[in-house]
């Protein structure tokens, strides 16, 4: 496979050793699918050319680049564009004061409960930007709580959401720093809220949370990906996050 490491990336080359694009390769990622990340056209290195390459030499894995003119290129080429999205920063210079909640809410400790899962089964239904919620999300969730697979939680930057009742109605998951980033980052894996709990500002106070903790554990920044079209992104940008770089996924198929 003309793929080569290149200091700390690698590099895809086509069959007379030009050089085609710049990318890092992850082994797995969580659901077992290799990923060719940050992949980058080199300058002047033919799209078409490039594109028969990586349907060739990258078969099966997932592609994830910030390069609108390769991901077009795929999508013309006949593959389909799974997720287009944004990986933003807080840098946390300027972290906001935490949220006065109603009376009888509160923020309680991490975990996972009946509540939560319904929760954020309704919070995520088939219209939700990012798709339903998956039996497999609350496996992973559990998994992180119960063995630390695939990173375990960042307790003092995640919390739950709690009513009056007692019940959980909405959480924000954190971990870090995670090797899915090149910056010792907070990420934020999960900000969800029960449709009984929205519109009353709770998104906000658990993003907050998230940020005051990050600071607590003394890692630089926060980060966190939104898809297109999640409404939360008008939230991020209050907060003062930054636009790190944009991450379009097309998975390759199998040759």
């Amino acid at each position: 496979m003309p793929v080569r490491p290149h200091l700390d990336d690698s590099l895809l080359v086509g069959d007379d050793d030009t050089p085609l694009a710049r990318m890092r390769m992850r082994v797995r990622d969580d659901d077992g699918t290799a990923v060719a990340a940050d992949v980058r056209p080199l300058p002047e290195a033919p799209l078409t050319r490039l594109v028969a390459q990586v349907r060739r030499d990258l078969a099966g894995h997932r592609l994830e680049t910030p390069d609108e003119a390769l991901a077009a290129a795929l999508v013309a080429d006949g593959l389909t564009l799974d997720r287009a999205a944004t990986d933003m920063r807080h840098d946390l210079i300027d972290v906001p004061e935490p949220v006065a909640l109603p009376d009888g809410w509160s923020l309680g400790a991490p975990g996972w409960d009946d509540d939560l899962a319904e929760g954020l089964d309704a919070a995520y239904g088939p219209d939700h930007p990012d798709g339903r919620w998956q039996r497999s999300d609350t496996d992973e969730v559990r998994a992180m709580f119960d063995t630390g697979e695939p990173v375990p939680p960042l307790v003092p930057a995640s919390a739950r959401l709690v009513d009056p009742d007692g019940r959980s109605a909405g959480h924000v998951l954190c971990a870090g720093p995670v090797p899915w980033t090149d910056d010792d980052c907070v990420w934020i894996l999960n900000l969800g809220v029960a449709p009984r709990a929205q519109r009353r500002g709770f998104g906000r106070a658990l993003l907050v949370h998230a940020l005051r903790g990050a600071r607590e554990v003394g890692l630089p920044s926060v980060g966190l990906s939104v898809v297109d079209g999640n409404p939360a992104r008008r939230m991020y940008d209050a907060a003062g996050f930054r636009v790190l770089t944009r991450v379009l996924t097309v998975r390759i198929p199998e040759a």
